[in-house]
C-alpha cells in the first residue's frame, strides 16, 4: 500500500508539472504547439497565458495544497477544518496567491474570504470548479479501503471553498477511487461504480447549484468507454472530451478523468500522457488523473527519470508522507 500510496502522490505531482504548458489549450493547439506532451516541457510563454514564467517540471497550485492536506491529516490525525484553514491562510498569504494567475475561481473567492475574514462558507457554497478534488488524494490514502470516511473527510475538506452540489461530489469521487486504488484488490470498474455512488452521497449533501449531476456523469464516461472498447485510448479520450469536456468545472473535470483512468485501464503513463494531449484545464486534469492512476498501479509503473525530475524541481520527496498517511490510525 506504501508503493500505491507513494504512486498516488507523486502521480499528481507529475500530472500536475507535465500539464502545466498545456493548461487551457485545444488538444489542436497542443499538436500545434508541442506536437505530442510525453514529458516535461517549457510552456510556451506565446500560448502558455496562465503558467508562462514557470520552468519544466514544475508543480502549481494544485500540488502544494495536496501537501496542506497531507500536512493537516498528519498534524491532527484526520482532516480538521481550523487546521485547514489557518494552512491555507498561511500560504496564500505567504506566496501572495490572490495576485496570481494560477487559483481558480472558487479557490480565489475563499481564499479572499479567509483573508478579509469574512463568512468563507457562505462564499464557499457556490464553488462548483475542481479545485477541492485536485487537492483530496491524500484524504483517500488516509481512509484507504474505507469508502465511508473517504467521502465524508472529501466533503468535510471540500465544503469551505467547494460547497456546492459538484464541488462536494467530485472530492468524493476522487477521495474513493484513491482510496480504493491504495487499497488494492479493486478493478478499475469497480472503482469507477464506487466513485459514482460515492458522487451521488455527496450531492445529498452539497448547495444546490445549477450543475449536471457528477454521478451521472461518471456513469456516462464508463458507458462511453465500454462502447468504444476497439478503439484506440486517444481515440476514446477524444469521445470522452467531446461528451463531456475537459475545463475547470468539477462535473467536467472529474468524470474525464475518471473515464480516462477506466479507459486506460488504471495504467499511469497511458492514462496520464493522454490526459494531459486533450488539454484544456491539463494540469488539474493531469494532477487527478495521475493521482488516481498512480493509486491504482504504484510507483514502480512511474519512469524513475520523471520522479527524480520532481525531487529536483521542486525539492518534494513523497516518501515519508506516503508512509506516515498509510499508517493505521485511531
Amino acid at each position: 500500500m506504501i508503493n500505491r500510496a507513494l504512486g498516488c502522490l507523486y502521480g499528481g505531482a507529475i500530472g500536475d508539472a507535465m500539464g502545466m504548458p498545456a493548461s487551457f489549450m485545444s488538444p489542436e493547439q497542443i499538436k500545434k504547439v508541442y506536437g505530442k506532451i510525453d514529458s516535461f516541457l517549457e510552456p510556451e510563454k506565446s500560448e502558455q497565458l496562465y503558467h508562462g514564467n514557470l520552468a519544466a517540471g514544475e508543480i502549481t497550485d494544485d500540488t502544494e495544497e495536496t501537501m496542506i492536506i497531507s500536512d493537516v491529516l498528519l498534524e491532527c490525525g484526520g482532516f480538521d477544518e481550523t487546521a485547514f484553514i489557518e494552512k491555507m491562510k498561511r500560504w496564500c498569504v505567504e506566496n501572495d496567491m490572490l495576485n496570481s494567475t494560477v487559483i481558480g475561481p472558487s479557490t480565489r473567492n475563499f481564499l479572499t474570504a479567509i483573508v478579509e475574514g469574512r463568512d468563507y462558507l457562505e462564499k464557499g457554497k457556490h464553488g462548483d470548479t475542481n479545485g477541492a478534488a485536485m487537492r483530496v488524494a491524500p484524504i483517500g490514502i488516509f481512509n484507504h479501503g474505507d469508502i465511508e470516511k473517504a467521502i465524508k473527510d472529501a466533503v468535510a475538506s471540500a465544503r469551505p471553498s467547494h460547497g456546492s452540489r459538484a464541488g462536494l461530489a467530485s472530492a468524493a469521487a476522487v477521495s474513493v477511487s484513491v482510496a480504493l486504488g491504495v487499497e488494492g484488490g479493486y478493478t478499475p470498474a469497480e472503482i469507477m461504480i464506487q466513485s459514482s455512488r460515492a458522487a451521488e452521497v455527496a450531492e445529498q449533501e452539497g448547495y444546490e447549484a445549477p450543475a449536471p449531476y457528477i454521478s451521472k456523469r461518471i456513469s456516462l464516461a464508463k458507458r462511453i468507454v465500454d462502447e468504444n472498447r476497439e478503439k484506440s485510448l486517444e481515440e476514446i479520450a477524444y469521445l470522452l472530451y467531446q461528451h463531456i469536456g475537459a475545463s475547470m468545472k468539477s462535473y467536467e473535470s472529474v468524470p474525464l478523468s475518471l473515464g480516462i483512468f477506466y479507459a486506460a485501464e488504471g495504467r499511469f503513463i497511458d492514462g496520464l500522457i493522454t490526459i494531459i494531449n486533450i488539454g484544456d484545464d491539463a494540469d488539474t486534469n493531469g494532477a487527478i488523473c495521475g493521482a488516481i492512476c498512480g493509486a491504482y498501479s504504484g510507483v514502480d509503473e512511474i519512469k524513475p527519470e520523471w520522479i527524480e525530475k520532481i525531487r529536483k524541481t521542486n525539492k518534494i520527496d513523497f516518501e515519508d508522507v506516503a508512509r506516515k498517511l498509510i499508517q493505521p490510525h485511531k
